[in-house]
């Protein structure tokens, strides 16, 4: 697959934020049962390319549904993890497809930057599968629905999604103690989000790094890309000036093309692990970056 060298802006996301996005779904989140709309819809083709799509028309459902059109034999998810995928949406009153990925290239998102009914969808599901989601306008678009796409308020989505990779959705290595002084401190919501309490002196003037979290995965190489969720601050106006938790979508660092401060973080550490890294810019600033490694790509 391919990854812009920077963000992975996916369409998923692109599609959210024309409705709001999902909030990160718990640990465990119900699993969306199959039912009479889902199971309505006939899908043919092989798994990872464009499917063939058959249903009647209007097609609605008053409650989300899910069925499996191929089962897969990857990690069951949870419902919180950074998945690849390629997907279909259709209307369900026209049969009409309202938008579809570039199947050769899989989308990789977290839940908060898909549609909800989307998100919910993947729970308890295989890497793998081939899925049929029925999705209800308030786990679609919304009250308003989708002028662009041709969304009447009351219209069920329907939506045909290939789960294609899995990766953790945030760091779940081992708490560390940061034992060098003038780091800020970092305070982890429970969907991973990182919190920053930034010390009120001045920027430091030389670049540095803190092992947050160890992990227990893969270690990190120096000809490797790494998918990771990142948040980024200034220390001189104590405020978040960018971040992949709000966003919805991951980043991708290619080791040999980032700057070495982040390289010099990374090389080494392990798949789950978090890390905070402290870069000085030239106007008496300095950046500061909080990056939980998911996965090497």
């Amino acid at each position: 697959m391919r990854y812009a060298p920077a963000v992975l802006l996916t369409a998923a996301l692109v599609t959210a934020t024309l409705s709001g996005c999902a909030s990160a779904p718990a640990e465990g989140a119900a699993c969306v049962e199959p039912g009479d709309a889902s199971n309505q819809v006939s899908v043919s083709g092989k798994f990872g390319s464009e499917p063939s799509v058959d249903m009647p028309t209007p097609l609605y459902t008053l409650a989300p549904q899910v069925s499996t059109a191929i089962e897969g034999d990857g990690t069951r998810l949870k419902g919180t993890e950074v998945v690849e995928l390629s997907w279909t949406l259709y209307n369900g009153r026209t049969g009409e497809q309202i938008f579809a990925t570039d199947y050769d290239d899989p989308q990789a998102a977290s839940p908060t930057g898909m549609l909800p009914g989307m998100a919910d969808a993947l729970a308890c599901h295989t890497v793998g599968s081939r899925l049929v989601a029925t999705i209800t306008p308030d786990k679609g678009f919304g009250k308003a629905g989708n002028p662009m796409y041709g969304v009447k308020p009351n219209d069920t989505l329907v939506m045909v999604i290939d789960i294609e990779e899995a990766y953790l959705g945030k760091a779940n290595g081992i708490s560390m103690p940061v034992v060098q002084p003038g780091f800020p401190s970092v305070a982890v919501a429970p969907d991973g989000t990182p919190g920053l309490t930034i010390p009120n002196s001045d920027a430091p003037t030389k670049s540095k790094s803190a092992l947050l979290q160890l992990g227990s995965g893969d270690k990190v190489e120096k000809s490797d890309t790494v998918l990771a969720q990142i948040q980024q601050a200034s220390w001189n106006s104590q405020s978040i000036t960018s971040s992949t938790w709000s966003d919805g979508s991951p980043k991708t660092i290619p080791m040999q093309e980032a700057p070495t401060e982040l390289t010099a973080a990374l090389d080494g550490t392990p798949v789950g692990s978090q890390v905070i890294v402290l870069v000085p810019t030239d106007d008496g600033d300095a950046t500061i970056f909080v990056i939980d490694v998911l996965g090497i790509l």
